[in-house]
């Protein structure tokens, strides 16, 4: 069986084995949520670059940022992986993108969504006993969460911008936000979107096949996903079993896209043990009718709940042709099942302004989890981030 003792490590465990300090700060939402945030303090440099936010997607948490190869910094202050993968900040880049940009200088926060692994705290609401806790969708994570996390971090850092990096549904809220709050924009420099989730109509991973579950998710809301010590149990016994290994990677196939050769087999057992983070079931009914309509949209709550909360009888849409930041870059693959190429293609038709980047990646089996546990994502994707990110070194 494989032991990895990153399956069992929380986001300040992960920092702490690769050299670095961790910080946590808690954050309370408008709308009182606390969300816990980890900070990346990299000891050996002297003067801090301005702070990127690394925000994670669906059923992931913090902690997806910092495993994708094992590491640690050495006395001189330098990052190296696997003994030998030495991150120098241009040619030679580390695949974990949290270490690499802290190893980098950066200022690294990593944000947790309400209600996931870390983030399980309310001011009044117990999750445990009511079902009001659980009733939120993507419009809460877009106009509370984001705000609370960015406002904490400008004024703890005494920066007036930051660089926000996401993937998948980190980005969905990103594009939210600055739709309905196009002023929001100039906060960011830049927004890097990996695997850009927006529209969903042509997603071809099995999670399709949990949309007609939609009605039965938004009519009882409440937590969905799989305790952490349960997702260990399977990582160590099944996974990481020479012999059931690979039902563990054809299953994350099936769900992100097809890419055995570039898949860190290695990884298999930490990815499955930190995946499956609680959610609600009302922002997974909120995608799932995002997949049937194939409209980036509010959440539909019926016709006649429409007209109150929307004055119309069908939810509006995500108005992505009032964004007006200039600062946007996406990080697309060829072979994503969850941000498939004619939906990202989509989001890039709506949006009025001019991209920053709008990069493939040029490998033609790059897929969904790839963006975060690729054994060349160093070279292909965090370099890229890293030239981005140098552009506005010079910001506020």
């Amino acid at each position: 069986f494989d032991l990895n003792p990153d399956i069992f490590r929380t986001t300040p465990e992960l920092i702490t084995s690769r050299g670095f300090v961790p910080e946590q700060h808690l954050i309370t939402t408008d709308d009182g949520y606390v969300l816990v945030v980890f900070r990346i303090i990299n000891p050996y440099v002297k003067q801090v670059k301005r702070p990127i936010i690394l925000w994670h997607g669906l059923g992931v948490s913090s902690d997806s940022w910092l495993f994708s190869t094992e590491g640690r910094i050495n006395a001189s202050g330098i990052y190296v992986e696997n003994s030998r993968l030495i991150n120098d900040c241009n040619e030679s880049v580390t695949n974990s993108l949290g270490f690499t940009l802290a190893s980098c200088g950066w200022d690294v926060w990593l944000p947790n969504s309400r209600s996931g692994h870390y983030s399980v705290g309310h001011v009044k609401l117990d999750p445990n006993r009511d079902p009001l806790y659980w009733k939120f969708n993507l419009n809460e994570l877009a106009l509370y969460d984001i705000p609370a996390v960015v406002e904490f971090v400008l004024h703890t850092t005494g920066h007036k911008t930051v660089g926000y990096v996401a993937h998948s549904l980190g980005t969905d809220q990103m594009f939210a936000l600055q739709s309905l709050i196009p002023e929001s924009g100039k906060l960011f420099e830049p927004f890097i979107a990996l695997a850009p989730v927006a529209y969903l109509g042509g997603i071809w991973s099995v999670a399709r096949f949990g949309v007609p579950l939609e009605p039965l998710l938004r009519a009882f809301p409440g937590p969905l996903g799989v305790p952490a010590p349960i997702m260990q149990l399977i990582a160590v016994v099944i996974c990481g079993n020479e012999y059931l290994n690979d039902i563990c990677l054809d299953t994350l196939n099936l769900i992100d896209g097809a890419d055995n050769p570039n898949f860190n087999r290695s990884t298999v057992t930490v990815e499955v043990a930190h995946s499956a983070v609680t959610s609600s079931t009302w922002l997974l009914a909120h995608l799932a009718q995002m997949v049937t309509s194939n409209r980036y949209q509010m959440m539909n709550h019926g016709r006649v709940e429409n007209i109150l909360r929307y004055g119309q009888s069908e939810p509006p849409a995500y108005p992505l042709g009032d964004i007006t930041s200039p600062n946007i870059a996406l990080f697309r693959g060829q072979n994503d099942a969850l941000a498939d190429v004619y939906d990202v293609q989509h989001l890039i038709d709506s949006l009025k302004v001019k991209l920053l980047d709008n990069y493939i990646v040029p490998y033609e089996k790059w897929e969904h989890h790839d963006f975060q546990v690729a054994i060349t994502q160093g070279f292909y994707v965090n370099r890229r981030v890293l030239q981005l990110l140098a552009k506005f070194d010079h910001a506020s």
